[in-house]
């Protein structure tokens, strides 16, 4: 690709962020669609100047991934409802030099949802850990109308921080590891929304206890999780689809175009 002055960029800001998948994709989509733009990872320690820096540079659009989609919000000039609802940003837009920050994480889930399970109407839910991720995974269940969900989660506190902070929105049991069984038992969905098996070689919880569920997980990869749980013969779903549809309201904030899911999938199958 040819680079100008005439070129915008973007990137995404993290720490770390040498594993992420962002550049590869979106550096892909600027050139299906003759975009003049260029993508590129940030590693993030001093978040406040790096937000300036998006203004001073003319930088465009910025996504925002761990530890910093809670403290950006403080540096930006406007967020929408949800983000605020969830106090949560991981899309920045530069509009003359004011930032504006939104979430597309929770709508990311909210489509992979639909599209691997069109039945979930009345089924019961249960998601597995209370940090970040959690809020947006609650909140595109509660948008799609689930009224009530299990959380376990190894700190029984952290799980009734959720409770309450989404007591206006959706119903939720919260239970500690040590209850896992009788509740994973009984789980038609199990959401791993926990870092275990990003780095690491293990899982959330014993895959056994599951007797007849979709397994989902938020991490872009085959974990530990849903490799037993395909051994086993459920259904499962990983991260992948959920990266990618994040990733098209993203370009679609800052090009005002839906990219074609299929042709990201290809990209990345190839690119991993």
């Amino acid at each position: 690709m040819f680079v100008d002055a005439d070129t915008e960029l973007y990137g995404i800001f993290g720490n770390p962020i040498k594993h992420s998948l962002s550049p590869l994709l979106h550096n892909k989509m600027f050139e299906q669609y003759s975009i003049n733009a260029v993508y590129t990872a940030f590693q993030v320690s001093d978040l406040e100047n790096a937000v300036r820096g998006i203004k001073a540079l003319g930088i465009k659009g910025i996504n925002v991934t761990i530890p910093h989609k809670k403290d950006v919000i403080k540096f930006l000039d406007y967020i929408d409802d949800d983000a605020k609802n969830l106090n949560a940003v991981n899309t920045i837009k530069n509009i003359d030099s004011k930032l504006y920050g939104y979430n597309t994480d929770y709508l990311g889930f909210m489509d992979t949802f639909k599209e691997n399970i069109p039945d979930y109407f009345n089924k019961t839910i249960t998601v597995l850990g209370a940090g970040g991720a959690t809020r947006g995974v609650i909140y595109a269940l509660h948008k799609l109308g689930i009224e009530r969900i299990n959380i376990i989660n190894r700190s029984i506190e952290n799980a009734y921080n959720l409770k309450y902070d989404f007591k206006n929105m959706i119903d939720i049991d919260a239970f500690d590891i040590k209850s896992s069984k009788k509740i994973l038992n009984k789980s038609e969905i199990v959401i791993n929304c926990t870092s275990v098996g990003l780095n690491d070689n293990e899982s959330p919880v014993n895959v056994n206890h599951i007797d007849n569920a979709v397994v989902m997980d938020i991490i872009y990869k085959d974990t530990k999780f849903i490799e037993l749980s395909k051994l086993k013969g459920l259904k499962t779903v990983n991260g992948m689809s959920m990266f990618i549809n994040q990733a098209f309201y993203s370009f679609k904030i800052w090009k005002n175009i839906e990219f074609d899911k299929n042709l990201a999938f290809e990209i990345l199958k190839k690119g991993q």
